[in-house]
């Protein structure tokens, strides 16, 4: 079974992926691309070539990781893999993202989006517009990047992820600082907190609690940015 092999060395690349051994996962990935390729199997060579792709981008060679991506997006396009389609546009955008090339990274992952909401996929969408806020927190627009975190949040919120709802609200306080609005900042940070207590996220919690303690300790209350810095 050439299918079930060429699987089988895809599954393993990935356990080496894990390890951090980048060389060994490309060495089993080659293989089943090239196996993949003979049987003709278009869905999962989409597959084996994003994930060439990824190995090439955390051995930091950007060039070649993008042909692979863009390789992968042409075939899960050509298949109709609209799941994979969004997966190889965030991995392109994310060198885009790397290189300092907002705008282009921007144009990806909207497309991404677009992809995620015709499929209904709740946490990819909020997930994608994190990013997409993370792009205009880098560029300095602050107000851009917390209208798509405030977009992200009411999906977090309606789907009860409330994990995901505090990490947002930890994100929406950062960028609220970054605008020199303390208050705003405190605020947000407060609510991550109170849920972070309430769903036992004990690592989070002391996130909050540190971060609190510097916005304290920015306004020059020193005796109340220790006192949080204790807890």
């Amino acid at each position: 079974d050439q299918e079930g092999f060429g699987l089988t060395l895809n599954t393993i690349s990935q356990m080496f992926m894990g390890f951090g051994m980048f060389k060994e996962a490309l060495v089993y990935l080659k293989q089943a691309l090239e196996i993949l390729e003979q049987i003709g199997d278009k869905a999962t060579v989409g597959t084996v070539l994003n994930n060439i792709g990824g190995v090439y981008n955390e051995l930091s060679d950007y060039e070649t990781a993008m042909l692979y991506f863009k390789q992968a997006l042409s075939i899960r396009q050509q298949v109709g893999d609209k799941e994979g389609e969004a997966l190889s546009l965030k991995s392109i955008s994310g060198i885009y993202m790397h290189q300092g090339d907002y705008d282009v990274a921007f144009i990806y992952l909207k497309n991404v989006l677009e992809i995620l909401r015709q499929l209904g996929a709740k946490k990819g969408e909020s997930a994608t517009l994190i990013s997409i806020a993370g792009i205009f927190r880098a560029k300095g627009d602050y107000d851009t990047a917390f209208e798509y975190l405030k977009q992200s949040l009411e999906i977090k919120q309606s789907i009860g992820d409330k994990f995901g709802e505090a990490t947002i609200l930890n994100n929406m306080s950062q960028v609220h600082k970054l605008h020199g609005e303390n208050e705003k900042a405190l605020s947000c940070i407060n609510k991550s907190l109170k849920i972070q207590q309430q769903i036992g996220d004990r690592a989070g919690e002391g996130t909050s609690l540190n971060t609190i303690s510097q916005i304290y300790y920015a306004q020059g209350d020193y005796e109340r940015a220790m006192e949080y810095l204790n807890q």
